[in-house]
């Protein structure tokens, strides 16, 4: 049974204020501080952070207003192209980009030479970042802006129907299919599974030359996030090979077409699977709650009095709190 349009506004609006507070905060406490901000370890996730908080400001405003009015924001060719591009270029960059933090943290825990200089890291590091996060916006750049498209904007349709244009040319649709959305799931999905089972299987080894208690934040992090992505970006992806390899679109589609809909609550609860794993996240919330009690707290103040009589000058001191 599929959810009605105010179900999806509701699941929309309920996590949207928290989530965009936490990942304010998460995104001020990795950029503030200068060991974090470098670590290796967080570049993906600032980068998935930064482009999920320009998703939830943009597309995910937008589809709360098209769920409640089932209409379009603004009724007009530029927002369509806008909404289009926005929602699928920089969902595609986050999805490119955990597929390759799960490949990444196997690299750096696992093989952490291939980081050891500069050119290393450049090539193990830097550029497969840099590809993940800018192809998508070229590849929609191209085939959402670019190439003519003869449909007609539907201001009721989610997107204003304009997506639609990828699937014109064949070889298009599937290459986005596989690349963007497949390849991707099944990366998350799979890399996540072997680094877990790599961590306990090299944890319960005797002898074990890896410190794990500098990894084990790092691991349990993007299992946090890789587990929202299981549940809720694989199944439809499974379901979308099912139908590409000749199963019938009528099984499961009310079930497909509603995971569809809820695909931003990826978006929305990767910042609460990463607040969880901040380093030292525990010690200095600790150390702000003691700072706000102490300046609140009343201070002890010293007063002298000095009393003259003839004889002698008597200094008196009284602590007044």
């Amino acid at each position: 049974m599929a959810l009605s349009e105010i179900s999806f506004l509701w699941l929309h609006i309920i996590p949207l204020v928290p989530s965009l507070m936490v990942t304010t905060f998460i995104l001020y406490y990795l950029l503030k501080t200068r060991v974090l901000r470098t670590a290796l370890n967080n570049h993906v996730i600032i980068l998935m952070l930064l482009f999920g908080l320009v998703l939830e400001l943009t597309d995910t405003i937008w589809f709360i207003h098209f769920f409640r009015t089932g209409s379009a924001l603004s009724l007009t060719h530029e927002f369509c192209l806008a909404w289009a591009y926005i929602d699928s270029s920089l969902f595609a960059s986050v999805s490119l980009q955990m597929s390759w933090a799960t490949i990444e943290r196997h690299i750096i825990i696992f093989h952490s030479n291939l980081f050891a200089t500069k050119r290393k890291r450049f090539f193990f590091h830097y550029l497969p970042l840099f590809i993940v996060s800018v192809w998508p916006l070229i590849f929609y750049f191209v085939t959402l802006l670019i190439l003519p498209c003869n449909l007609p904007f539907d201001y009721n349709r989610r997107l204003c129907g304009h997506y639609d244009c990828i699937n014109l040319i064949e070889w298009i649709a599937i290459f986005d299919s596989i690349a963007h959305y497949m390849v991707p799931s099944f990366i998350t999905l799979i890399f996540s599974i072997t680094l877990f089972v790599r961590v306990l299987y090299h944890k319960c080894q005797i002898g074990q030359r890896i410190d794990w208690r500098n990894y084990k934040k790092m691991a349990l992090q993007l299992l946090s996030i890789s587990l929202i992505y299981m549940v809720l970006d694989a199944p439809p992806t499974i379901l979308n090979v099912a139908y590409l390899s000749g199963l019938s679109s009528d099984v499961a589609s009310d079930y497909y077409n509603s995971m569809l809909d809820l695909s931003l609550w990826i978006i929305l609860f990767t910042p609460f699977a990463c607040i969880t794993s901040l380093p030292d996240l525990k010690a200095k919330c600790k150390n702000l709650i003691t700072f706000r009690r102490r300046t609140h707290a009343v201070r002890p103040a010293v007063i002298i009095t000095t009393r003259r009589n003839p004889d002698q000058i008597t200094t008196t001191a009284r602590i007044i709190h």
